[in-house]
């Protein structure tokens, strides 16, 4: 599922734009979960606590600009790509210290969409990895991102994603050595988190995406604290 959002003051555009989007991602088999504000401030908010694939950001809006978020984007290290869509053309080029994924003229919006989409999802592709595994029933993948946490359980590991649960055989020492390259930390000694979806820090425990809390473990507390405040800046 590729998370998707839009951003365009103009209303009536904004779901013209996202529609079409929406129906290109489908027409290329790919399931697009669509965010569209008129707002780009609750763009903003959007974005500090969600996961964006990609955004399509008109750049002219009075009360913040697509370049005042695109900063934003840059500010934050975030792994976005950005599509801006545009009526004035004479702005693409002052874009361009943004890294932009791709642009969009909104008067050419039927025949430009197809390529840009094409292109953003190699893009994506490229970027997802998995993590393979075998259960009783069988071989199995999963993409990093969807996993939220793994856990313990004697000599086997529960994998947990936001609706399904799995079980293999395993040790949490191991697969923290396998997967700590890929944003995944031992916040307990039988949890091992995905970086992506702790949401906030209370106390000892942690608040995931999915507003489960998990404990963290008395041992190297403080040290654990500092990585996930350092990586969730």
């Amino acid at each position: 599922m590729i998370k998707i959002a839009v951003c365009d003051d103009e209303k009536r555009v904004l779901n013209e734009i996202s529609e079409k989007i929406h129906a290109e991602f489908k027409r290329l088999n790919c399931q697009a979960d669509m965010y569209n504000t008129n707002n780009p401030f609750e763009l903003i908010e959007h974005i500090k606590i969600n996961k964006v694939d990609v955004l399509f950001l008109d750049i002219d809006m009075p009360s913040l600009s697509g370049m005042d978020i695109a900063q934003f984007l840059m500010d934050n290290d975030t792994k976005t790509l950005l599509v801006f869509v545009t009526s004035h053309d004479a702005l693409v080029y002052q874009s361009f210290r943004y890294h932009p994924f791709g642009f969009i003229r909104k008067s050419h919006f039927d025949e430009e969409i197809g390529a840009v989409v094409r292109s953003l999802i190699v893009e994506l592709q490229k970027k997802s990895e998995y993590f393979s595994f075998k259960t009783n029933e069988g071989f199995f993948k999963v993409l990093f991102t969807d996993i939220l946490y793994f856990d313990s359980k004697s000599n086997y590991i529960n994998l947990h994603l936001a609706e399904n649960l799995y079980k293999f055989r395993g040790t949490i020492t191991s697969l923290e050595s396998e997967l700590s390259s890929k944003g995944f930390i031992r916040t307990h000694k039988g949890f091992l988190v995905n970086q992506q979806h702790i949401f906030a820090i209370k106390g000892d425990d942690i608040e995931l995406s999915n507003k489960e809390i998990l404990p963290i473990g008395r041992t190297n507390r403080e040290n654990v604290k500092k990585i996930i405040l350092r990586y969730m800046r």
